[in-house]
Formats: structure tokens, C-alpha cells, sequence
């Protein structure tokens, strides 16, 4: 039995607190990951609804309305049959502002992110 190797108790508890410290390293990398992602999938999403409100308006020569309620069940617009909703405050609804006629990722008096 003397001969015999085996890992120690000592050993193991070393490797989980290794490994322990690295995931509360590595953790808070990976929830800002996350975050940046939904925030670049709401400004993808707002430059899209632009670009449709620009076709909008070449196509029957007057812009949608400003809560884009007119465009947003059009079927040639959006197959789907809705806008799409913000990945960031799901609350969030994409709006026209009136003055330049573009897109705001959220509705007047919300919260908004970069």
C-alpha cells in the first residue's frame, strides 16, 4: 500500500479553489459580453427600421406614423408582422422622432443606453 500513488484531499481542494478563482475572474467578462451584444442588436436594429422608413417614404411618398405602427404590420416591411422589440429594455418601443425623421432605440421619456 505504501508503493500506491493517489491524490491527496489537499490536492483536490487545491485544484476546485484554482478553479474557483479563475470562473470569479472570468465570470463578470462574460456577463459584459452579454450586455455589449444586446446593445449592438438594438442599434443593428434601429439602423434596419431606418433604412425601411427611408423605403417607406420613397414607396408612398409620406413617412409612417411616429409610433411606426403602419409600417410595422406591413408584411413587405417586416414579414414577421411586427417590429422587431429592443433586446436591452424589453419595455422599449422604437419610435419615430418627428423633427429628421429617424428612428429612436426607445420611446420619449424611457430610459435609454448607449
Amino acid at each position: 500500500m505504501r508503493n500506491q500513488r493517489g491524490v491527496s484531499i489537499g490536492e483536490v481542494l487545491l485544484v476546485i479553489l484554482l478553479l474557483s478563482i479563475l470562473a470569479i475572474v472570468m465570470m463578470p467578462r462574460f456577463l459584459n459580453v452579454s450586455r455589449e451584444a444586446k446593445w449592438e442588436a438594438c442599434r443593428t436594429n434601429v439602423a434596419n427600421i431606418n433604412a425601411l422608413v427611408q423605403l417607406y417614404y420613397i414607396k408612398e411618398g409620406t413617412w409612417p406614423v411616429n409610433d411606426l405602427s403602419d409600417i410595422g404590420v406591413n408584411q413587405n416591411y417586416f414579414p414577421e408582422g411586427a417590429l422587431p422589440s429592443c433586446p436591452v429594455t424589453s419595455a422599449a418601443q422604437y419610435e419615430i422622432v418627428t423633427t429628421g425623421h429617424r428612428v429612436t432605440g426607445h420611446a420619449r421619456g424611457q430610459a435609454t443606453h448607449p
